[in-house]
This record gives C-alpha cells, sequence and structure tokens, in this order.
C-alpha cells in the first residue's frame, strides 16, 4: 500500500479526476473565458504568451502527457461539454509531431527545448546582461555559446538515440537510473571555454550495459519504489535488448537528422544554466553578474527570451477568437 506522503498529495491534486472537479467548479463562477490544461510546470512558459491573446483564462497543471490526453477525451465524449474554449499542452517527447486542431504539442521534445538556442541568447544578452550587439563581449559570448551547445549535443547524441530506441520497442526509460532526468552532471563539466567530458564511454553501447547493471543492482536489493516490480523491468529489457539495437542500427538516421527536436529539454536547461554561471564567474569569466539563476526559476527567469514557434502563435490565435459576453 503506497504510503500519504506530501508528495504523494501534490501528485494526486494534478490526476485527471481532480483537475476535472476542480474545472467544473470554476466553470460554473466563471463560464465565460478560457480553461488551459498544462502538462507539468508549463505555465512559466506559456502563460506570458496566451496573454498576448487572451484576457482571462484559468490554468490547470495535470500529471503529465497521458493525463491531459485523458482529459481531452473526457471532454470531447462528456454530454455538454466542448472544446471550443478549452487549450492543451504537451510536449513532444521521443515521439514524432503530430498535428491536432485542439491540443497544442511542441515542435521539439519539450518547451526547455525553446530556451536553449542562437536567437535565445542573444535576447538573454540584451535584455538580461543590458549588452549591445556592437559590444565585443556580445559575438565573444555567442560564438562560445554555438561551439559549446554543438559539442553538448554531440557528447549525448547517443544517450537520446538510445532512448528513443527503447521508446520504439516499448521500454520505459527511467533517466533517474542513470543520473540523468534533469542534468549531466555526472557525465560532462560545462564551462565557457570547453566541455570535459567525466566518463571515457558516453555511447550507446555504455548507455545500454550501464541501464541494465542498474536495474540488475534494483533488482537485486529488492527494493521496490511506488508498486515497481524491477525484475520483470529488467527481464523485459533484456528481452528488447536485440531489438533496441537492431533499430539503432537500421532505423534511427532520420531522428540522428534533426536530433536537437528529440533532444531532453531539461538537460539543454541545465546546460544554459551552467554557461551562464561560467561566462559570468569572478575567476575567468566574461560578463558581470547580474542575478541569480538555479534549476528551479531559470525557466521564468529567461520565459520571455524563450523562442516562440510560429505553430504556438498559430495554435493561439486560432482558439483564442472567442467573444465572450
Amino acid at each position: 500500500m503506497k504510503s500519504v506522503t506530501i508528495e504523494n498529495h501534490i501528485e494526486s491534486l494534478t490526476e485527471p479526476s481532480v483537475v476535472w472537479e476542480k474545472y467544473t467548479r470554476d466553470v460554473k463562477n466563471n463560464p465565460n473565458r478560457y480553461f488551459v490544461f498544462y502538462e507539468g510546470k508549463d505555465r512559466q512558459y506559456y502563460d506570458c504568451r496566451i496573454q498576448l491573446f487572451a484576457e482571462t483564462f484559468n490554468t490547470y497543471e495535470v500529471g503529465g502527457k497521458s493525463k491531459v490526453l485523458q482529459l481531452v477525451e473526457k471532454f470531447t465524449h462528456e454530454e455538454g461539454y466542448k472544446l471550443k474554449n478549452k487549450l492543451f499542452f504537451i510536449d513532444k517527447d521521443y515521439e514524432k509531431h503530430r498535428l491536432d486542431s485542439d491540443v497544442y504539442m511542441t515542435p521539439k521534445y519539450a518547451v526547455e527545448n525553446f530556451y536553449v538556442s542562437h536567437t535565445a541568447i542573444e535576447r538573454i544578452l540584451k535584455t538580461h546582461f543590458g549588452i549591445n550587439e556592437d559590444d565585443p563581449e556580445f559575438d565573444r559570448v555567442l560564438d562560445y555559446f554555438n561551439e559549446r551547445y554543438r559539442e553538448f549535443i554531440d557528447h549525448l547524441t547517443d544517450m537520446n538515440l538510445w532512448a528513443i530506441c527503447c521508446k520504439l520497442n516499448d521500454v520505459k526509460v527511467d533517466f533517474n537510473l542513470l543520473g540523468l532526468k534533469n542534468n549531466a552532471v555526472n557525465y560532462v563539466k560545462i564551462r565557457h571555454e570547453k566541455i570535459e567530458l567525466l566518463i571515457e564511454d558516453i555511447s550507446f553501447n555504455y548507455f545500454e550495459r550501464m541501464y541494465e547493471e542498474k536495474l540488475r543492482e534494483k533488482s537485486e536489493s529488492g527494493v521496490e519504489k511506488n508498486g515497481r516490480d524491477y525484475t520483470a523491468e529488467l527481464s523485459h529489457f533484456r528481452y528488447k535488448k536485440e531489438y533496441i539495437r537492431n533499430t539503432f542500427d537500421n532505423d534511427v538516421e532520420d531522428y540522428r537528422g534533426c536530433i536537437e527536436n528529440y533532444f531532453r529539454g531539461k538537460q539543454l536547461l541545465w546546460f544554459l544554466k551552467e554557461f551562464i554561471l561560467s561566462v559570468e564567474n569572478k575567476s575567468g569569466g566574461i560578463l558581470q553578474k547580474q542575478f541569480f539563476i538555479e534549476d528551479r526559476n531559470i525557466m521564468t527567469v529567461f520565459t520571455n527570451c524563450a523562442d516562440t514557434p510560429e505553430c504556438l502563435n498559430e495554435y493561439l490565435e486560432r482558439k483564442c477568437c472567442l467573444k465572450f459576453n
């Protein structure tokens, strides 16, 4: 039986049934507005962009992509409810991008990816550091960013391709086991002048081997979390290994060619944070420190500098066109 903890309680608040109940209360009080449903804490990115198209809207955090889609299904089939004033936002993750008139899916892995680009760092330098394009620091930092960004992508391409191959073969990867859920601190050290690899091998073979080893350790320790059966997961992974390898050898070139669209967003956001901390470091840095950033606030701090894909503007323009009484 799952113990009741603060974490479990907070998680339960994002269950579709709980969100639905809150929505039904809200819509009775204020029916003439938009109702927005996010996968996780993505309001840090979306809210300011929705405000350009809609004055009044309620937002709801739903616990994951599948649960957002459950709500879409419920709205679609529940008598009396329509989707015209409902907005839904989900991440693409490792899936192929799909178009849906009512659900917005990011064209890249997640919203975090929109914070890490040549154009985004240009805005950060201008807006947060007050650097003009003709200042010598501007091109210097941009050059460092472009070089380190490319290196970071290259270093972790095989990891993302391995994870894609796992997904294509019905293996759900637990990035916590590899220490890769929110960053890559155990794999690379980010400095604006160079990236240092902390392990010798960072190839497909490494992640295949290490993931099996981590599952085996969990299985042998008898540790279970939230009812997970690590022995069964290990058995399933071993059964699928050959298929995963075959997919990597034969079917990933389309993904490799646009790997930045499938690159885990949280790792990219961590890269951006580490890069900025390095360029504003008192010892060997280029810029003066202007503000405090950490993992918890970086999306909020830089939200106005993040890229806004045209498909998002098109979705908002199409959805936020109602005239309320």
